[in-house]
C-alpha cells in the first residue's frame, strides 16, 4: 500500500466518522418547532417575567402531547446579546432530546430583583425549571 493509498483511506474513514456523528446528532436532536410568536410572554422584544412560565408550560405541554416526557427545562437570559433561550429537556424511550426556542428581547418587565441583580453582575443568568404534573 502506497502512502497515497493510505492516506485516502484515512481521509474515507473520517468522512464515515463525521457522517455518523452527524447521525447521532441528529437523532439526539429532536426538531420540534415552536414559535415565540405564539408566546404570550413577549410582545415586541419585551418580556414581560410573570407571563414567561406560562409560555414554559405551553412548550412543555405541546412536547408530551408528542408522547415525550419532559425532563426539564433552561431558560437563559442573556443581557449582552439581548437574547432569551428556553431548553426543554426529554426522553422517548432510551434518547434523550432538547428542544430550543431563542428570541431577541431588549427589555424585561416584571423580574425578580435577585434575578436581575444576577443579569447586572454576570450579565446572564440560567435558570433550571421543572413542573409538577
Amino acid at each position: 500500500m502506497t502512502e497515497e493509498d493510505n492516506l485516502a483511506e484515512k481521509f474515507y474513514k473520517l468522512l464515515n466518522t463525521l457522517k455518523n456523528a452527524e447521525e447521532k446528532i441528529s437523532q439526539a436532536v429532536q426538531e420540534n418547532v415552536l414559535d415565540t410568536d405564539t408566546f404570550n410572554s413577549i410582545e415586541e422584544e419585551v418580556l414581560n417575567f410573570d407571563l414567561l412560565e406560562k409560555d414554559i408550560e405551553k412548550i412543555q405541554t405541546r412536547i408530551e402531547q408528542d408522547e415525550y416526557s419532559v425532563l426539564g427545562s433552561s431558560l437563559i437570559l442573556d443581557n449582552e446579546k439581548d437574547l432569551i433561550e428556553i431548553k426543554t429537556y426529554s426522553q422517548k424511550g432510551e434518547k434523550s432530546f432538547v428542544n430550543t426556542v431563542s428570541a431577541k428581547v431588549k427589555q424585561v418587565t416584571n423580574i425578580p430583583a435577585d434575578i436581575l441583580e444576577e443579569i447586572k453582575i454576570k450579565g446572564r443568568v440560567e435558570i433550571s425549571l421543572k413542573f409538577d404534573d
